[in-house]
């Protein structure tokens, strides 16, 4: 069995998350701008320029926002299972145990298949976190990952 020690996400994945979020702050810096340009009856240039001014401070809080997160996020298999790291301001430590694990399915959006990654979903016994999702790993290691996981489980239960 192979084991390693914390690997971070591939790097290409921390731009996904930045333009993910660019595309989701698009509608929101609306609603500010219609606030201030109902308070201040803004002409259509100050709109403009209200609406960018918005967009560019959330998308750099957001930017800023995911260097530290990108860093924190980190993973590592070992005998025991796969071990997540993760958060900035509040820190999750994740443990799946092999012999938890139900399935393993791995999924791709648009923009990942772009960049050749993949999201690792591991779905567990229990309620509590049944759940546990990997993301921005190439896809052949996110294959090898679910491989690994599965071959250990069908080992322990032929045992």
């Amino acid at each position: 069995m192979q084991t390693f020690d914390f690997k971070p996400l591939e790097k290409d994945y921390l731009k996904i998350f930045r333009l993910s979020w660019a595309l989701s702050l698009l509608p929101i810096a609306v609603g500010p701008t219609i606030a201030f340009s109902a308070i201040f009856d803004f002409g259509w240039l100050l709109r403009i320029t209200t609406y960018l001014g918005i967009f560019i401070l959330l998308f750099g809080l957001i930017y800023w926002y995911s260097i530290y997160w990108f860093k924190a996020y980190q993973y590592k298999l070992t005998e025991a299972g796969l071990r997540i790291h993760k958060g900035v301001f509040w820190q999750q430590q994740n443990m799946v145990p092999r012999n938890r694990v139900q399935h393993i399915d791995i999924t791709t959006g648009p923009l990942e298949r772009r960049y050749g990654l993949g999201k690792l979903v591991v779905h567990t016994a229990g309620t509590r976190n049944a759940t546990v999702t990997l993301p921005g790993l190439l896809h052949e290691h996110a294959t090898e990952l679910r491989q690994e996981l599965i071959n250990t489980n069908q080992a322990e239960d032929t045992v």
